[in-house]
């Protein structure tokens, strides 16, 4: 999640001035456990993070940086019920965190419980309109349903937040391809592999092209997507359609 590492970053400086003596001995016993979970969550090791993110709060109930980070430590961890606990703790004491909205979206989405991720994802757009991945997400969903118009709506948003976003410019490729736009399609899978080179993206231009008879195009696709993603969701895939283009194409491609 962007924000949770932004937020991460922004805290380091207690790390640096905690090694310095910024924390005079016996004083705000708070800071110091909240400082050692820090520490603990920067280093990937949010089970440890735990207790003494626990015991800050303890000493110190309405410390809200607390809520977020372990909020996240539970989230890393597969406890989601307790994730959710904290990042509610966390808006509580700032209502404007949309990291926080965005998360417990998040945790619904990945349960497949669409109509409560989309509740979160949509306060989430009403405390900050700029978030692309709050559109981007509500799009997905409206596309799993097949409302494309609503998919549609919700991906342009999120390019109009951030034309940068690649994920967003795919999805409208997607939409394309179910409204049977093939040149709309190309042209949005296209974009998602200009402004972030998008392995899906590049694999579906690879389909797209192949489907539609240009073999020679497909054939560069494919590649394309294997020098990104040799390992990739779909690698296997590509070598197949590689491996039979190149039996089907002119020796000298």
């Amino acid at each position: 999640m962007k924000k949770n590492t932004i937020l991460i970053a922004a805290v380091s400086f207690l790390l640096v001035a905690g090694s310095c003596g910024l924390f005079a001995p016996g004083e705000d016993a708070y800071l110091k456990n909240y400082t050692k979970g820090h520490e603990h969550l920067l280093q990937n090791r949010p089970a440890e993070a735990i207790p003494y993110y626990r015991k800050a709060l303890k000493q110190k109930e309405h410390f809200a940086p607390v809520y977020q980070e372990l909020a996240i430590c539970y989230q890393q961890i597969g406890e989601d019920d307790s994730a959710m606990v904290y990042y509610m703790g966390a808006i509580a004491h700032n209502p404007r965190n949309v990291d926080a909205y965005q998360s417990i979206g998040n945790i619904h989405f990945m349960k497949g419980e669409y109509d409560e991720a989309l509740i979160w994802y949509e306060r989430g757009s009403e405390v900050d309109d700029l978030y692309p991945r709050t559109y981007n997400n509500m799009a997905t969903i409206w596309f799993f349903r097949n409302n494309l118009r609503m998919a549609k709506e919700n991906y342009e948003k999120a390019i109009t937040v951030d034309a940068t976003y690649p994920r967003a410019y795919y999805g409208l490729g997607l939409v394309a391809l179910e409204e049977k736009d093939i040149k709309e399609a190309e042209s949005r899978f296209m974009d998602a592999f200009k402004v972030g080179e998008m392995p899906e993206a590049i694999y579906m231009l690879g389909q797209l092209y192949y489907d539609t008879g240009r073999k020679e195009h497909a054939l560069v696709w494919f590649r394309k997507y294997l020098e990104k993603e040799s390992t990739g969701q779909w690698a296997e895939k590509a070598k197949d359609m590689i491996f039979m283009l190149e039996q089907e194409l002119p020796v000298d491609k």
